[in-house]
Order: structure tokens, then C-alpha cells, then sequence
């Protein structure tokens, strides 16, 4: 048992230990690795700023180098691309190192750029303000190098050479190619060999994992000792103790300093004597108290049954009330539409009479026609929205144009507008599609829309009524706009729930049920459309509906 024990602590730890010792050296190698890194940047980018300063020392000054003492000019074919290259010659016959002047466009083939120069060069032209191009690659064969590379812009000193106009021969007797200023010319390209700073970076990570294996070793050892000592051995103490107690000998207990329990291994001595005297004197009463438990247990489960019974009786009591009150209120509106059909239709005829008595017999005959004309709208929408309620309302889609829809509109709504002396329009975008939709529960949506706004604005106001598309996310959408007394923000919500108005409303000499909107919201969401508003106190309401485009295929069918 202790040996076994020792090895499931040393296999984890000695785990961990390796874990962290390969993280030691891979840390190391990729610190010394980042090092190595900036060291040869930094080298690349000395080199190319001196590189650099020759070339521009020589563009700058090439009047003075082809100026005689008796101030006649000579060419002394001592130009900036000759002086780099040769300077970058030279240096790269002295050294492993590789320096050149290159361009994907050179007058001189040896300053052909290679796979990479190019493809810095590419890089160069495609971002103005990149400034270096690095990378690691091959040259002489197989051997491993760092590639660095600088941009040559187009300056000033160099427009005689490279300038306009394009295709002139200039001095060196090679055309120009009409670069302006700021243009690539070429490029500056160091490759430093790698394997001395390659040898340097695995010696150092060597060092370091050796180090870091003693280190480790030696704290392992030091562990697996202790664990040995003030672990394995009172554990086997306790062992041999639970395994008494096991047998039925509950009086046995640990004698601390025999299994050299210290510290916490003491402390846990401590609490198992400590326990195995409280499970002693727990014995003699558990079968008493196991059975008041379960009795306790049984009590409890006979209660959450019964209330359990009692949820599902409401439940069933709460679905057989709601399915009377849907019942009624369907039953109550149509019986309340029968009459109200009827009287419906005595007014009308009323309304056809010559007025006998004058002026006041047709003065009350319009108040009724019109009493029963909201009654009749109200019973409406109550019964539609009943229907809704229940699952019954289908859409009947058809082909929809706007021209007509707003035709519609326009029939019904002149008349209230006319009535308050309201301005209302009527607008239509260009392109608006024919589309697909129930043409009837449409235009109940915009004309409660309309007649909302035309009663909630004051007398002289304005009402708009727009419809376009948005072809963005294909969108058939009406807007209806007012300069009325306009909606709170808080209030936005409360005004699509059923029977319900705003606070500004209710203190205004305005009818309604509280179902319009509520019914619109309901019709628009059938179509898989929205409703949005946007309102503040004196500035207005602007109602919109946005609907799917459906659009019908007008040639899908024979004819």
C-alpha cells in the first residue's frame, strides 16, 4: 500500500515537473529565438540606413561630382545606382552577408530583383506607408538567411534620370521611365546569414535546459522524501485505523506520535479520533432516527401530493373559466351586432326621408347613424379580435397594388379630414412592386392608422400618408404622418395592447375602443410585418407598417 502510494504521488508530480520543464526550455528557446530575431532586424536595419544614406549621398550630389574646377559639367558615369552596387559588392565579397540594390524593372541585370525582392517591391507600391519587408529564406544553395528589405522612393535629385518625360534618354543613356515623385524606384536588400546566430541559439537554450533539469530533479527528490516521511507513513497509521473501525471495533484509535503525524497530518489524527468517538455514541440511536426520518419523509411526500392534486383541480378550473369567458364575450358580440345591424339599417332609411320637422329630426338622425355606425366598428374589431384570439382569422392573399390601396384610402378618410379642415395627402414612390398580400385587412390597418391621426390632430393640421419601397431588405412600407399633440415615449407599447389608450388621450375629447391599434398590430404581424412608431409630445407621430415583399408570379400560371 505504501509503495503503491508513493508512485500515484510521484507520477503526477513528476508529471508536472516535466511539463514544466519542457515549457522551461520552450520558453527559453522562444525568448532567446525573439532576441535572435531583433538582433539581426536591428543589424539589417543599420546596414540599410547606411546603404541608404550612400545612394541618397550620391543622388544628392551629383552636380558637384560632374561639376569641373572650371565650372563645365562632365558625366562621370559616377551615379547612385553604379556607386550602391558596387559599394554592395564589394561589402558581400568581404562578408557572408548578400547587399544589392535591386528593382523589378532594372536598367542593369544584375540588379534583378529575385522572388522575394519582388514580392516586397508589390508589397511596397500596394501600401505607401509600409518602410520595411522581412522575412526568412535561402540563398547560395541551401543556407538558411534573414531578408530584410528597404523602399527607394522617387526624389526630387533623381527626376533627371527617372523623370519626365518618359521615354527621353537621359545621361547614363538609358530612356526615362516618368516616375513622379514619391514613386518606387527600387529597393535596398540585406540577407544576413543565419547559422552563427542558429549555433549561438542552441547553445544558450542547451544551457538553460540543463539547468533548468537539475533544478527540477533535485526539487522532485526533496518532495518525494517528504511525502514519504510526513504523508505515506500516517496515512498507513490511519489506514490500518478506518480499517479496524471498519470490523466493528469502534473504540480503536491513532496514537499521533507513533505514525509521526505533524502539522496538518496531526490535526486530521486529531479530527478521526475526535469522529470516531462521535460515531460511536451515534451508533446506538441511528436505527431510531433513520426511522424518524423516513416517517418525516413520508409526511412530507403525502403533502406535496395533495398539493399537487390541488394545482392540477385549479389548473383545470383556471382553463374551463377562460374557455367560458372567450365563449361569452364571441357570444355577447354577435348578439350585440344583430341589432345594431338593424337599427343600422332604419337610420339609413330615416336618412332617405324628407326631413318633416325640419332640421333637428335630421340633426339626431346623423347622431344615431353615427352612434351606430361606432358601435358597429367596435363590435367589429371585438369579434375580429376574438377570432384572432382563437386561431380562426386566415389570411386571404391576393394581389396587391398601392395605387389602389391608397385609392381606397383616400375615399374614406377625405371626408374626416374634410371635416376638420385637415390637409391630407396621399404619396406614392416610383417602383413600388405589385405584391402579395390580404388586400382588406391592409387597408383596415392604414385607414385605423389614418383615422387616428386625423382625430388626434387639431384643426388646420396636416396628415401624410406615404407608401414605398425599400429595396434594402425588401420592404413594401407605409408611413402616416401628423402634426398632432404626439405620444410619450413610455406610452409607445401601452398603445398596441387591447382596450387600452394613452394618458394624453384620455384627457382629450376623442373616442375609441383601445382596440384599433391592438387589431392593426395584430393583422400587420399576421403577414410577418411590424408596426413601428415615433412620437414625442408636440412634434408629432409618424406610424409605420413594414411588410415582406411576397411578389406574385404573374407568368407561373397558364393562360
Amino acid at each position: 500500500m505504501e509503495w503503491k502510494l508513493k508512485y500515484r504521488i510521484a507520477l503526477p508530480v513528476t508529471s508536472v515537473v516535466v511539463a514544466l520543464l519542457l515549457a522551461s526550455i520552450l520558453a527559453g528557446y522562444f525568448q532567446q529565438k525573439e532576441q535572435t530575431d531583433q538582433a539581426l532586424h536591428e543589424q539589417a536595419y543599420i546596414l540599410s540606413q547606411e546603404m541608404s544614406a550612400i545612394w541618397d549621398f550620391m543622388s544628392v550630389n551629383q552636380s558637384k561630382i560632374n561639376t569641373d574646377s572650371d565650372g563645365s559639367y562632365s558625366f562621370k558615369g559616377l551615379h547612385c545606382s553604379i556607386v550602391g552596387t558596387s559599394v554592395g559588392a564589394l561589402f558581400s565579397s568581404r562578408t557572408d552577408y548578400v547587399i544589392r540594390y535591386v528593382s523589378d524593372t532594372p536598367r542593369n541585370p544584375q540588379n534583378e530583383a529575385d522572388e522575394l525582392e519582388a514580392e516586397a517591391l508589390q508589397a511596397f507600391r500596394n501600401d505607401d506607408s509600409l518602410g520595411e519587408y522581412t522575412s526568412y529564406g535561402t540563398m547560395k544553395g541551401d543556407v538558411p538567411y534573414y531578408r530584410y528589405v528597404i523602399p527607394l522612393r522617387m526624389e526630387t535629385s533623381c527626376e533627371p534620370c527617372h523623370g519626365f518625360p518618359a521615354g527621353e534618354t537621359d545621361e547614363t543613356g538609358f530612356p526615362k521611365e516618368g516616375m513622379e515623385k514619391g514613386d518606387i524606384v527600387g529597393a535596398a536588400s540585406i540577407s544576413i546569414p543565419m547559422s552563427m546566430y542558429e549555433d549561438s541559439l542552441a547553445d544558450r537554450v542547451f544551457s538553460q535546459a540543463a539547468i533548468s533539469f537539475l533544478a527540477f530533479a533535485s526539487c522532485l527528490f526533496v518532495v518525494y522524501l517528504a511525502v514519504v516521511r510526513y504523508v505515506v507513513r500516517p496515512l498507513e497509521g490511519i489506514g490500518a485505523a478506518v480499517r479496524d473501525i471498519g470490523s466493528g471495533k469502534l473504540s480503536v484509535r491513532i496514537d499521533a506520535v507513533e505514525v509521526n503525524a505533524k502539522d496538518e497530518m496531526h490535526d486530521l489524527v486529531g479530527h478521526f479520533n475526535k469522529t470516531a468517538e462521535e460515531l460511536e455514541t451515534l451508533t446506538s440511536g441511528l436505527e431510531r432516527k433513520v426511522a424518524e426520518r423516513t416517517a418525516q419523509l413520508e409526511e412530507a411526500y403525502a403533502d406535496l401530493k395533495e398539493q399537487a392534486c390541488r394545482l392540477e383541480s385549479l389548473n383545470e378550473r383556471l382553463e374551463a373559466e377562460d374557455r367560458y369567458k372567450s365563449h361569452y364575450f364571441t357570444m355577447m358580440s354577435h348578439e350585440l351586432r344583430t341589432p345594431l345591424t338593424a337599427i343600422h339599417a332604419y337610420v339609413d332609411i330615416l336618412k332617405g326621408m324628407e326631413p318633416g320637422e325640419g332640421s333637428s329630426r335630421c340633426e339626431i338622425v346623423e347622431k344615431i347613424h353615427a352612434s351606430t355606425v361606432s358601435l358597429s366598428k367596435l363590435v367589429g374589431n371585438i369579434l375580429e379580435m376574438a377570432k384572432l384570439e382563437a386561431g380562426k382569422v386566415e389570411l386571404e392573399t391576393q394581389i396587391v397594388d398601392v395605387v389602389d390601396v391608397m385609392g381606397s384610402l383616400e375615399k374614406t378618410l377625405s371626408p374626416l379630414a374634410q371635416a376638420k379642415d385637415i390637409l391630407l395627402y396621399f404619396y406614392i414612390a416610383e417602383k413600388v412592386p405589385l405584391f402579395l398580400a390580404d388586400e382588406e385587412k391592409l387597408l383596415h390597418v392604414i385607414e385605423n392608422l389614418g383615422s387616428n391621426a386625423i382625430k388626434y390632430t387639431s384643426e388646420g393640421g396636416i396628415v401624410v400618408i406615404e407608401a414605398y419601397y425599400h429595396r434594402k431588405d425588401d420592404t413594401i412600407r407605409f408611413a402616416v404622418t401628423d402634426d398632432g399633440a404626439g405620444i410619450p415615449a413610455d406610452e409607445h407599447e401601452i398603445i398596441f395592447e387591447k382596450f387600452k389608450q394613452t394618458k394624453s388621450s384620455l384627457a382629450r375629447p376623442v373616442s375609441g375602443s383601445g382596440l384599433g391599434l391592438a387589431l392593426a398590430k395584430e393583422y400587420v404581424e399576421l403577414h410577418g410585418g411590424s408596426i413601428q412608431v415615433t412620437s414625442a409630445p408636440g412634434e408629432g407621430s409618424i406610424f409605420r407598417v413594414i411588410l415582406p415583399c411576397e411578389k406574385p408570379d404573374l407568368f407561373g400560371e397558364e393562360v
